[in-house]
């Protein structure tokens, strides 16, 4: 599990955190990820595990097209609605149940692969198979503030990708970490039916530790539903990197070769200061 607090009371909320971040091009996003795995990794894209998952949003998606899909999640409360969520997907798609979120069966990989979500934390995930690419959405691996803690995390993703197998991560643009503070603020709302949820993610002004580059990191949430509004606040350490930083913890961990840097999860979009350069985006190769 996460060592440190994570922004555990905004994850609680489960069905508001998939309403409020359901703003992806989902489509676009594991096109993306189906061409790395074909031309990069090992060929086509058969198995995919979406680390530190939440609500399950690309391995949904993949699930749904056919890929034998995983998830893991630290939050109890986020494991179940996504395994939820996987039994309504199952139902609208016409596949037979699923397995509920939680422990996976023996039987498991002859059933339809519809998201089976696992309760582990990104230092802990055991896969019943070896996947083509895995894959960590954003911000989730700036909570590992040690660098101990994302050698160890990448050993254990290696072990579950195996030999030639990707691990994509989507990472906060290290802009801000030189000055470029409108980088660091991100805001946005969305609606589902009369549940509209306002999200803040950071406020651009963080002061960021020179030496752990860790800052506080404030999330809120202001949900409005049947005319009332509650809102939901915690702040949680978070780390930023560097492309030279994590590529040398890459280079110790032993596991990966990067072999690309993308600034998003778009193929054309390199990884600069233009304006499409929304996130750090490296592409590793499992050499293990």
């Amino acid at each position: 599990m996460f060592a440190r607090p994570h922004h555990e009371a905004i994850y609680a909320q489960a069905r508001y955190v998939d309403i409020g971040f359901d703003v992806r091009d989902l489509d676009a996003e594991c096109g993306f990820l189906e061409h790395l795995s074909r031309h990069l990794g090992r060929g086509p894209l058969n198995s995919f595990l979406e680390a530190c998952c939440g609500p399950g949003y690309h391995l949904h998606q993949f699930a749904v097209h056919g890929t034998r899909a995983y998830g893991t999640e630290s939050n109890r409360t986020m494991v179940a609605y996504a395994g939820e969520k996987a039994h309504r997907l199952a139902e609208s798609a016409g596949f037979a149940a699923s397995p509920s979120g939680g422990n996976l069966g023996e039987n498991d990989l002859a059933t339809p692969p519809l998201g089976r979500i696992l309760e582990a934390g990104p230092r802990e995930m055991t896969l019943p198979e070896a996947v083509d690419l895995a894959f960590m959405p954003w911000p989730k691996l700036g909570y590992l503030l040690k660098d101990d803690e994302v050698i160890e995390h990448l050993v254990t993703v290696a072990k579950n990708v195996g030999r030639g197998g990707l691990y994509v991560v989507e990472l906060d643009h290290p802009a801000p970490m030189f000055g470029y503070t409108d980088r660091g603020k991100h805001q946005w709302v969305n609606k589902q039916g009369e549940t509209r949820v306002a999200v803040q993610w950071g406020s651009g002004e963080e002061l960021i530790d020179p030496l752990t580059h860790t800052a506080d990191v404030e999330v809120t949430l202001e949900v409005t539903e049947k005319r009332a509004t509650e809102t939901f606040r915690d702040s949680a350490p978070m780390r930023r990197f560097t492309h030279r930083e994590l590529r040398a913890l890459v280079r110790l961990s032993g596991a990966f070769d990067w072999v690309a840097t993308f600034g998003d999860l778009i193929l054309t979009q390199p990884f600069d200061l233009s304006e499409g350069a929304r996130r750090m985006v490296p592409v590793l190769r499992c050499s293990m």
